[in-house]
C-alpha cells in the first residue's frame, strides 16, 4: 500500500520499510569458541521489529523452507543466552533459490543486513539503484557492526530521503 502526500507524491510509513536479515556474520559473529550471538541481540531484534517489516534472507531459509531453518540455527545460541526463541516470531521467510536478491522487493524501501553478498548480488543492487540499501556488517571493524545506533541512523536517512522524493 502506497500512501500519498497532499501533492500526490508517494509517502512511505516507516513500518513499510523492509529489512532483510542474514544470520551468519550478522546475528551470529565468530567468538573465541565459535559462533555466538551478537552483543545486544535482544535490543537489535526488538528495534528491528518495532521499526521495520522483517524478513529472513539467509542460506538457512530458502526454497520454501519457512523460518524453521533460521530458528534451528539460532536456537542453541538463544538457549545459552537464556533468550526465549519466540523473540524471532514474526520474521517472515524471504523465498529465493540462487541469488538472495531474488527475494528482495525492489518496489519498496528496504535495507539488507549481510556480511558477504556475492559480487553478482552487489551488481544487481547497483543496477537497481539500491546499492545504498545494503548494510555491510563486519564485526572486525567497529563502524560496521550491527548496533541499534547504526540502524537508527540508517533508518533516519531512509526516511529523510523518502520525504524529499
Amino acid at each position: 500500500m502506497i500512501f500519498r502526500k497532499s501533492d500526490g507524491r508517494p509517502s512511505w510509513p516507516s513500518a513499510l520499510i523492509k529489512v532483510y536479515i542474514d544470520i551468519d556474520g550478522v546475528l551470529l559473529r565468530t567468538g573465541k569458541n565459535g559462533p555466538e550471538l551478537i552483543p545486544q541481540f535482544r535490543r537489535v531484534i526488538r528495534y528491528l521489529f518495532a521499526n521495520f517489516d522483517c524478513y529472513w534472507l539467509t542460506t538457512h531459509v530458502r526454497h520454501g523452507s519457512g523460518s524453521a531453518g533460521a530458528v534451528a540455527k539460532l536456537a542453541p545460541h538463544l538457549r545459552k543466552a537464556r533468550i526465549d526463541p519466540t523473540i524471532l516470531d514474526g520474521i517472515e521467510p524471504a523465498e529465493w533459490e540462487t541469488l538472495k536478491t531474488e527475494a528482495i522487493d525492489f518496489s519498496r524501501p528496504f535495507i539488507w543486513l549481510d556480511d558477504d553478498p556475492l559480487p553478482t548480488e552487489r551488481q544487481i543492487l547497483e543496477e537497481s539503484g539500491c546499492a545504498d540499501s545494503l548494510v555491510d556488517i563486519n564485526w572486525r571493524r567497529r563502524a560496521t557492526r550491527l548496533t541499534v545506533r547504526r540502524i537508527k541512523r540508517i533508518r533516519r536517512s531512509i526516511l529523510r530521503g523518502l520525504e524529499n522524493s
